[in-house]
């Protein structure tokens, strides 16, 4: 590939505190309490970050599946048994509840933080990498959906409302269809199939911002996280316009390749001016992909006054670049899976 691989958002374990599960008599009575009551200590780290994050998931899917087998009753406990968790972007807020739905989705919860963490730091370059990335993001967001499912008639840290649910589910698809991008050019697919997986890619990061602005998620992350996405939802409707561009390019429709070419060199130019704090990699990737755009722009218009003399249509004239979706988020069979690993792009 011609410029690096920019970098990916991964989204931080919820702690929770020490739970005494002898309260309840069901937990008490199962006979795998000395294990349940072992899995549920191990998930107490004062900071789950500094474990592998693979090692971090296998406990989770542990947990779940003795969780599930002691008791699988989602109604609040009898006994004076509760969970407390702390908000995975604002720690110093918590809840505690007396829900077993509530602790599911807690760990459910840190099972996508995890697939997530495992996401970002493949090495997308090497052989695979892709592919296993967005496996991971994939999982992540059936991880997150699930957790809105779970969460309905809940109360629980914002983290954990409908809302941030369905924005980290979006986010992970975003992250899992750039992979699909990547994949795409490093296989030399057309120029005009590219342009609708960056378009999609593009959409997914559009959705993710639009929540991230709005309550009750708006000021609850760090302004590194919106600028990251921001970022990116430009970039992919900048990747989108540069390959669409290129197919006009061929079939001599200079004139359009023009104004694709400019609105996309606009749309980065304007996230670059108002986003502060995204990662300096994922800048230094902007501009070089506003570098060779605007080289591109500078052939077809010098060749457009020279050689074809076409009409440049105005930007709200243009209709929308078409979209492929190559991703899905993943079923909860498949996220409390420890054998899947990865394989789950479905392309």
């Amino acid at each position: 590939m011609s410029r690096p691989l920019p970098p990916m958002l991964s989204v931080p374990e919820k702690k929770t505190a020490a739970a005494e599960l002898f309260r309840d008599r069901h937990f008490f009575n199962s006979p795998v309490f000395t294990d349940l009551r072992d899995a549920r200590a191990s998930l107490s780290a004062p900071n789950p970050q500094t474990q592998p994050p693979s090692s971090s998931r296998a406990l989770l899917l542990r947990y779940h599946r003795l969780l599930s087998s002691a008791r699988d009753d989602p109604c609040a406990f009898d006994e004076n048994l509760a969970f407390t968790w702390h908000d995975a972007f604002r720690p110093n807020l918590k809840h505690t509840s007396a829900s077993l739905r509530f602790e599911k989705a807690a760990v459910v919860f840190n099972v996508g933080a995890a697939s997530s963490r495992i996401a970002a730091a493949v090495d997308r370059a090497a052989e695979g990498g892709v592919k296993e990335a967005c496996g991971e993001f994939q999982r992540a967001a059936g991880a997150f959906r699930a957790v809105g499912q779970m969460m309905e008639g809940e109360e629980g840290t914002v983290d954990m409302s409908p809302e941030a649910a369905a924005m980290l589910e979006q986010l992970m698809l975003a992250q899992a269809q750039e992979c699909c991008f990547e994949r795409a050019l490093a296989a030399g697919t057309s120029p005009a199939a590219c342009s609708k997986v960056a378009r999609r890619a593009a959409l997914y990061y559009e959705e993710a911002y639009a929540a991230l602005v709005i309550p009750p998620l708006q000021n609850h992350f760090e302004r590194s996280w919106l600028s990251h996405v921001q970022l990116k939802a430009a970039q992919f409707n900048a990747e989108a316009c540069y390959r669409y561009a290129i197919e006009l390019h061929d079939k001599m429709e200079i004139g359009e390749e023009i104004a694709r070419l400019q609105f996309g060199i606009n749309a980065v130019v304007d996230a670059k001016r108002t986003a502060r704090g995204a990662p300096a990699s994922l800048y230094d990737s902007v501009s070089r992909l506003e570098q060779d755009m605007n080289q591109n722009l500078e052939k077809a218009v010098n060749e457009n006054n020279r050689i074809y003399l076409m009409r440049v249509p105005a930007a709200k004239l243009l209709s929308p670049l078409p979209s492929a979706s190559l991703v899905r988020s993943a079923s909860k069979s498949e996220i409390l899976d420890a054998k899947a690993e990865t394989g789950l792009q479905s392309s």
